[in-house]
């Protein structure tokens, strides 16, 4: 069978369509981003949580199936997917609401606990991979790890979790692991 060629984009090319919401200082949180001169709202990531998230999700223009058998587009989105090939600007701005969204997850478990940006930025990352609901939820509904550390304030525990979660469509994926990996190094700065 032929296999179509996929069509790939730039992680570089997508974050320089941010606008001018601090992407170039990689310790404060990205802010207000402007993309081809519309808001899109905030983000609480930095540049350095931007880049983990892009550098292991990837950048496509045409769909596809992920390893864990998710239709997929652009940086990671499973929402609105159609055959139609998209541009970076669609890219980056389907990329800030799923950003917006993993953020929101977190935010609203966190309560008053004081969280460092490094923890933020893993944390955030990692929503962003599994989905609120697989972070919150394990498949028999009870509360994951992950979420009871976040929830009471045990980012360390937290941090430490990020290793288990490394399996995809039901194999572990090398990946993951380096993507968790790269999260825990994140989380413990």
């Amino acid at each position: 069978m032929n296999k179509l060629k996929p069509i790939l984009c730039s992680i570089t090319a997508v974050i320089a369509l941010f606008g001018d919401g601090g992407i170039g200082n990689s310790t404060l949180p990205i802010g207000n981003v402007v993309i081809a001169g519309e808001s899109q709202g905030k983000l609480k990531l930095t540049p350095k949580g931007l880049k983990l998230i892009g550098d292991y999700e990837g950048c496509r223009l045409d769909s596809y199936r992920c390893p864990a058998g998710y239709k997929t587009n652009g940086i990671g989105n499973i929402h609105n997917i159609t055959t139609d090939i998209i541009d970076n600007e669609q890219v980056a701005r389907d990329w800030v609401l799923n950003i917006q969204q993993a953020e929101s997850c977190l935010n609203n478990i966190l309560g008053k606990n004081n969280i460092t940006q490094g923890q933020y930025d893993a944390l955030t990352s990692f929503i962003f991979n599994t989905g609120c609901t697989r972070f919150l939820k394990n498949k028999d509904l009870t509360a994951t790890k992950i979420s009871t550390y976040v929830r009471a304030g045990k980012f360390s525990h937290a941090c430490l979790q990020l290793s288990h979660w490394v399996y995809g469509g039901g194999k572990k994926l090398q990946g993951l692991v380096k993507r968790r990996k790269s999260e825990y190094l994140r989380c413990i700065e």
